[in-house]
């Protein structure tokens, strides 16, 4: 069985990310507000669901800080979020580990970054025309801060997050981008243009909410 599991998956939005309120008013209940990522130079907000997976919309508010910090671990986060043109994937896998508790080494190469208390990130964001690749710790999964968010439900009547396809507009799949689909982390392929489908709780209720061009990021549910 592959020790690494889906935690959560980024989409690099606008500044204090508007599009927020698009999410909302289509029928997701985000919790939270902004959470400030300390001195990174990032920021974001999310939107969680009943099977410890969650979607947080992310942005830089101070460049300097994020090339500071993130550059050296390959994250790319400057032309992650001007996407429009740098065509670049402003989209972040974020993976845990499967069993609770344990730590994993990545079954790729990744950059680390040392936490306050003392635990490791690591990313690999090297191919700009695919998403950045991130292995969190179990005190920065969902699964570790569980207890702190709410079970809210979602007016648009979902509940588990349970698939996620990504499209990247790259010339051919990294090993990672094979591996992620090989072990039904997320399913990737090639296409015109980076997007993100989420599907919840497998289609049942057929519908579907197209947030292009506000974000590259289509909802089934």
């Amino acid at each position: 069985m592959f020790a690494l599991e889906l935690d959560h998956i980024v989409v690099f939005s606008s500044s204090d990310a508007p599009e927020k309120k698009r999410l909302e008013e289509i029928g997701l209940h985000g919790f939270g507000g902004v959470t400030r990522h300390g001195d990174l130079g990032s920021a974001s907000t999310s939107f969680f669901f009943s099977n410890l997976l969650y979607l947080e919309l992310l942005w830089i508010h101070d460049e300097e800080a994020a090339r500071r910090n993130f550059e050296p671990l390959t994250m790319n986060t400057i032309p992650r979020m001007n996407w429009r043109h740098s065509n670049a994937a402003p989209l972040n896998l974020m993976l845990r580990s499967r069993q609770p508790g344990a730590t994993v080494s990545p079954p790729f190469p990744v950059h680390q970054l040392q936490l306050p208390g003392g635990a490791f990130v690591g990313f690999n964001g090297e191919t700009l025309a695919e998403p950045c690749y991130g292995v969190v710790p179990e005190e920065m999964s969902f699964r570790g801060f569980q207890a702190d968010i709410p079970d809210l439900p979602h007016p648009l009547g979902v509940k588990r997050l349970t698939a996620v396809g990504l499209t990247v507009a790259a010339r051919s799949l990294s090993p990672i981008a094979r591996l992620m689909t090989e072990h039904g982390i997320a399913s990737i392929e090639l296409g015109p243009e980076p997007l993100a489908t989420l599907t919840f709780d497998n289609g049942i209720q057929n519908k579907s909410a197209d947030l292009r061009p506000m974000l590259p990021l289509v909802l089934k549910y």
